[in-house]
């Protein structure tokens, strides 16, 4: 019988299971070490979808004092059965993930108990003959979690049993109570005699070791008022590639599934296909300066190089929208935030999330931790952003950071989010618009494409002020639902930037045209001979960008259009091919 092949964990985040079940897994266990070398109460964070829970569940299973003889069974093969650290199954591990209690406001409290009540069961009977003949039978009794912890806790000090906690998504319902009911409810949790706060109090000192995940210091910041339950530790150079692929992990995945013949063809010629098309959409996350500043290579999303893997592998081709469905922002989460950001500053043009879509990076301070009261600020905001995976590092001047989008995949997500806003005050006729792009994409007509993006902008703009970023920022937001395309804002072209380049997706045989656009502005009272001055200008520049070689390149197999467009004021008064 030939070897068993090893299929893709997608959507599993139980360790036990990947290993016995021969699941594909990408070995972290070296972190481990890292994080025993550590304090003995961390923070870790990470946005949605980034491969915490398995990582957890790792950690759970090591430190498992139940798993004493299943070493080999578990770790043989991964980088920490030839490593094994001190701590080595010494625990009794309790395991709390809180993405299992619900946001309902009205439930949320007796939601929360009924949960913690449950594992706490779950572990007295686990360990039960470590302690005494129906143990667990009188931790159940009690049915209020912080009797059920005292209980366990007081007896494991009474046994000299050492416990380690770990709390999975931590942050997870209050995020969602502070996103949908307000500050004022989630400080009545998380605040006082709140019950989260109360349990929290009772973490330190219990438990030999803690690890909590989640994906934003905010919560535990509240939760602990500065007083630091945990080490902050989400951005350690040494812990920058913890969670996620690096690209050497993508290669050796390409090279195993074409080993056992589920990749076909050509090995260098699958693996660059492959890199090229995917590392646009899920690559680009540094989660800390000194890896950026370095040369560390980014760090992919493990889920969303799975999900288009699978789908290669499964179909032969890459999906028709590359947008991974699990790592979607939620957009009412998102739309509060950008609400708490404009009770400062109701500008939208001063809106974070504008500028981010609208310029090459926004400047910030990268803070490691702050409460809910101050999201408000505008440098709290950019941090929760970069928290949530919306931003990335991508470099920096002075002390500031620069962040930016890290790929199209979550590009696309702010564009939608965007353009669904505009749909608020103007009507996009998506079917019509959709038309639109597909006869500029196989037959080359996009005069009709670009009159009638034009037409919505003035429809939607009258009540703002109009100049060369809000354009580019509309323009960007209706070619983000291209089919045809990969947008590409803003790139670097013989030393310059232009303004939008829709590069032909390869993966589309019919797409025949492909486009780099170029917006001039003027103000509503210039005269015929600036028009003029600044269409020869958007044109000067195209003729630059199109003949930089990697243009040649991204472009073969169709008739390349340079678009150079002047508005004055909300009009588009001129448009001109070169």
């Amino acid at each position: 019988m030939g070897e068993i092949i090893k299929l893709l964990p997608s959507g599993i985040s139980n360790f036990e299971v990947i290993r016995k079940n021969n699941r594909y897994y990408v070995d972290k266990t070296q972190y481990i070490a890292e994080l025993e070398g550590t304090d003995n109460y961390l923070f870790y964070g990470r946005p949605r979808r980034f491969g915490k829970s398995l990582f957890v569940n790792t950690l759970a299973a090591y430190y498992d004092v139940k798993n004493k003889d299943r070493f080999d069974e578990l770790f043989s093969g991964l980088w920490i059965h030839d490593h094994p650290t001190k701590d080595w199954a010494k625990y009794q591990v309790l395991v709390l993930d809180f993405s299992k209690v619900s946001g309902d406001v009205d439930n949320v409290e007796a939601k929360f108990n009924e949960y913690c009540c449950l594992q706490l069961f779950a572990f007295a009977m686990k360990y039960e003959d470590m302690y005494y003949k129906g143990f667990a039978d009188d931790v159940k009794k009690l049915k209020d979690a912080d009797g059920c912890l005292n209980m366990i806790t007081t007896f494991a000090a009474q046994f000299g049993h050492p416990l380690y906690l770990i709390v999975d998504e931590y942050d997870n319902f209050t995020n969602t109570i502070l996103s949908l009911h307000g500050e004022s409810v989630y400080r009545a949790i998380t605040h006082g005699e709140g019950f989260y706060r109360e349990l929290f109090k009772k973490f330190k000192g219990t438990f030999e070791r803690i690890f909590l995940t989640g994906v934003s210091p905010v919560t535990l910041d509240d939760l602990t008022s500065g007083f630091n339950i945990a080490s902050y530790v989400s951005q350690k150079p040494e812990l920058n590639r913890m969670l996620g692929f690096s690209e050497i992990d993508v290669k050796e995945m390409i090279k195993y599934y074409h080993t056992v013949g589920m990749i076909k063809g050509d090995l260098q010629q699958q693996t660059d296909f492959i890199i090229s098309t995917i590392k646009p959409w899920c690559d680009n996350y540094y989660f800390s300066m000194s890896s950026f500043v370095n040369g560390e290579p980014p760090m992919y999303n493990g889920m969303m190089v799975m999900y288009y893997l699978k789908c290669y592998m499964s179909e032969g081709e890459f999906p028709y929208d590359m947008t991974a469905p699990n790592t979607m922002i939620d957009y009412g989460k998102l739309d509060h935030l950008i609400k708490l950001e404009q009770l400062k500053n109701n500008d939208m043009r001063g809106s974070i999330v504008r500028k981010a879509v609208e310029e090459k990076y926004v400047l910030g301070v990268v803070k490691e931790h702050f409460p809910a009261r101050y999201l408000v600020e505008d440098e709290n905001f950019i941090s929760l952003m970069y928290y949530y995976g919306m931003l990335t590092i991508t470099g920096r001047m002075g002390a500031l950071a620069k962040l930016t989008i890290p790929n199209n995949n979550i590009r696309k997500q702010y564009y939608k989010y965007i353009l669904e806003n505009f749909c608020t005050v103007v009507r996009i006729d998506n079917n019509e618009l959709a038309i639109c792009f597909a006869n500029a994409a196989i037959l080359g007509n996009w005069h009709e494409m670009f009159a009638y993006i034009a037409d919505m902008f003035k429809e939607n703009s009258s009540n703002r002020n109009a100049d060369e970023k809000v354009i580019h920022g509309f323009y960007m937001c209706c070619f983000s639902s291209d089919p045809y395309h990969l947008l590409c804002p803003e790139m670097e072209l013989n030393h310059g930037y232009c303004d939008i380049f829709l590069m032909p997706d390869k993966r589309l045989s019919d797409v025949k045209h492909s486009f780099i656009i170029e917006y001039k502005y003027v103000k509503t009272d210039s005269k015929d001979d600036e028009i003029t001055t600044k269409l020869a200008e958007a044109k000067a520049q195209l003729k630059v960008y199109s003949a930089a070689e990697q243009i040649k390149n991204m472009t073969i197999g169709t008739t390349l259009h340079c678009i150079a467009i002047v508005f004055k004021g909300f009009d588009m008064v001129k448009i001109e091919e070169v």
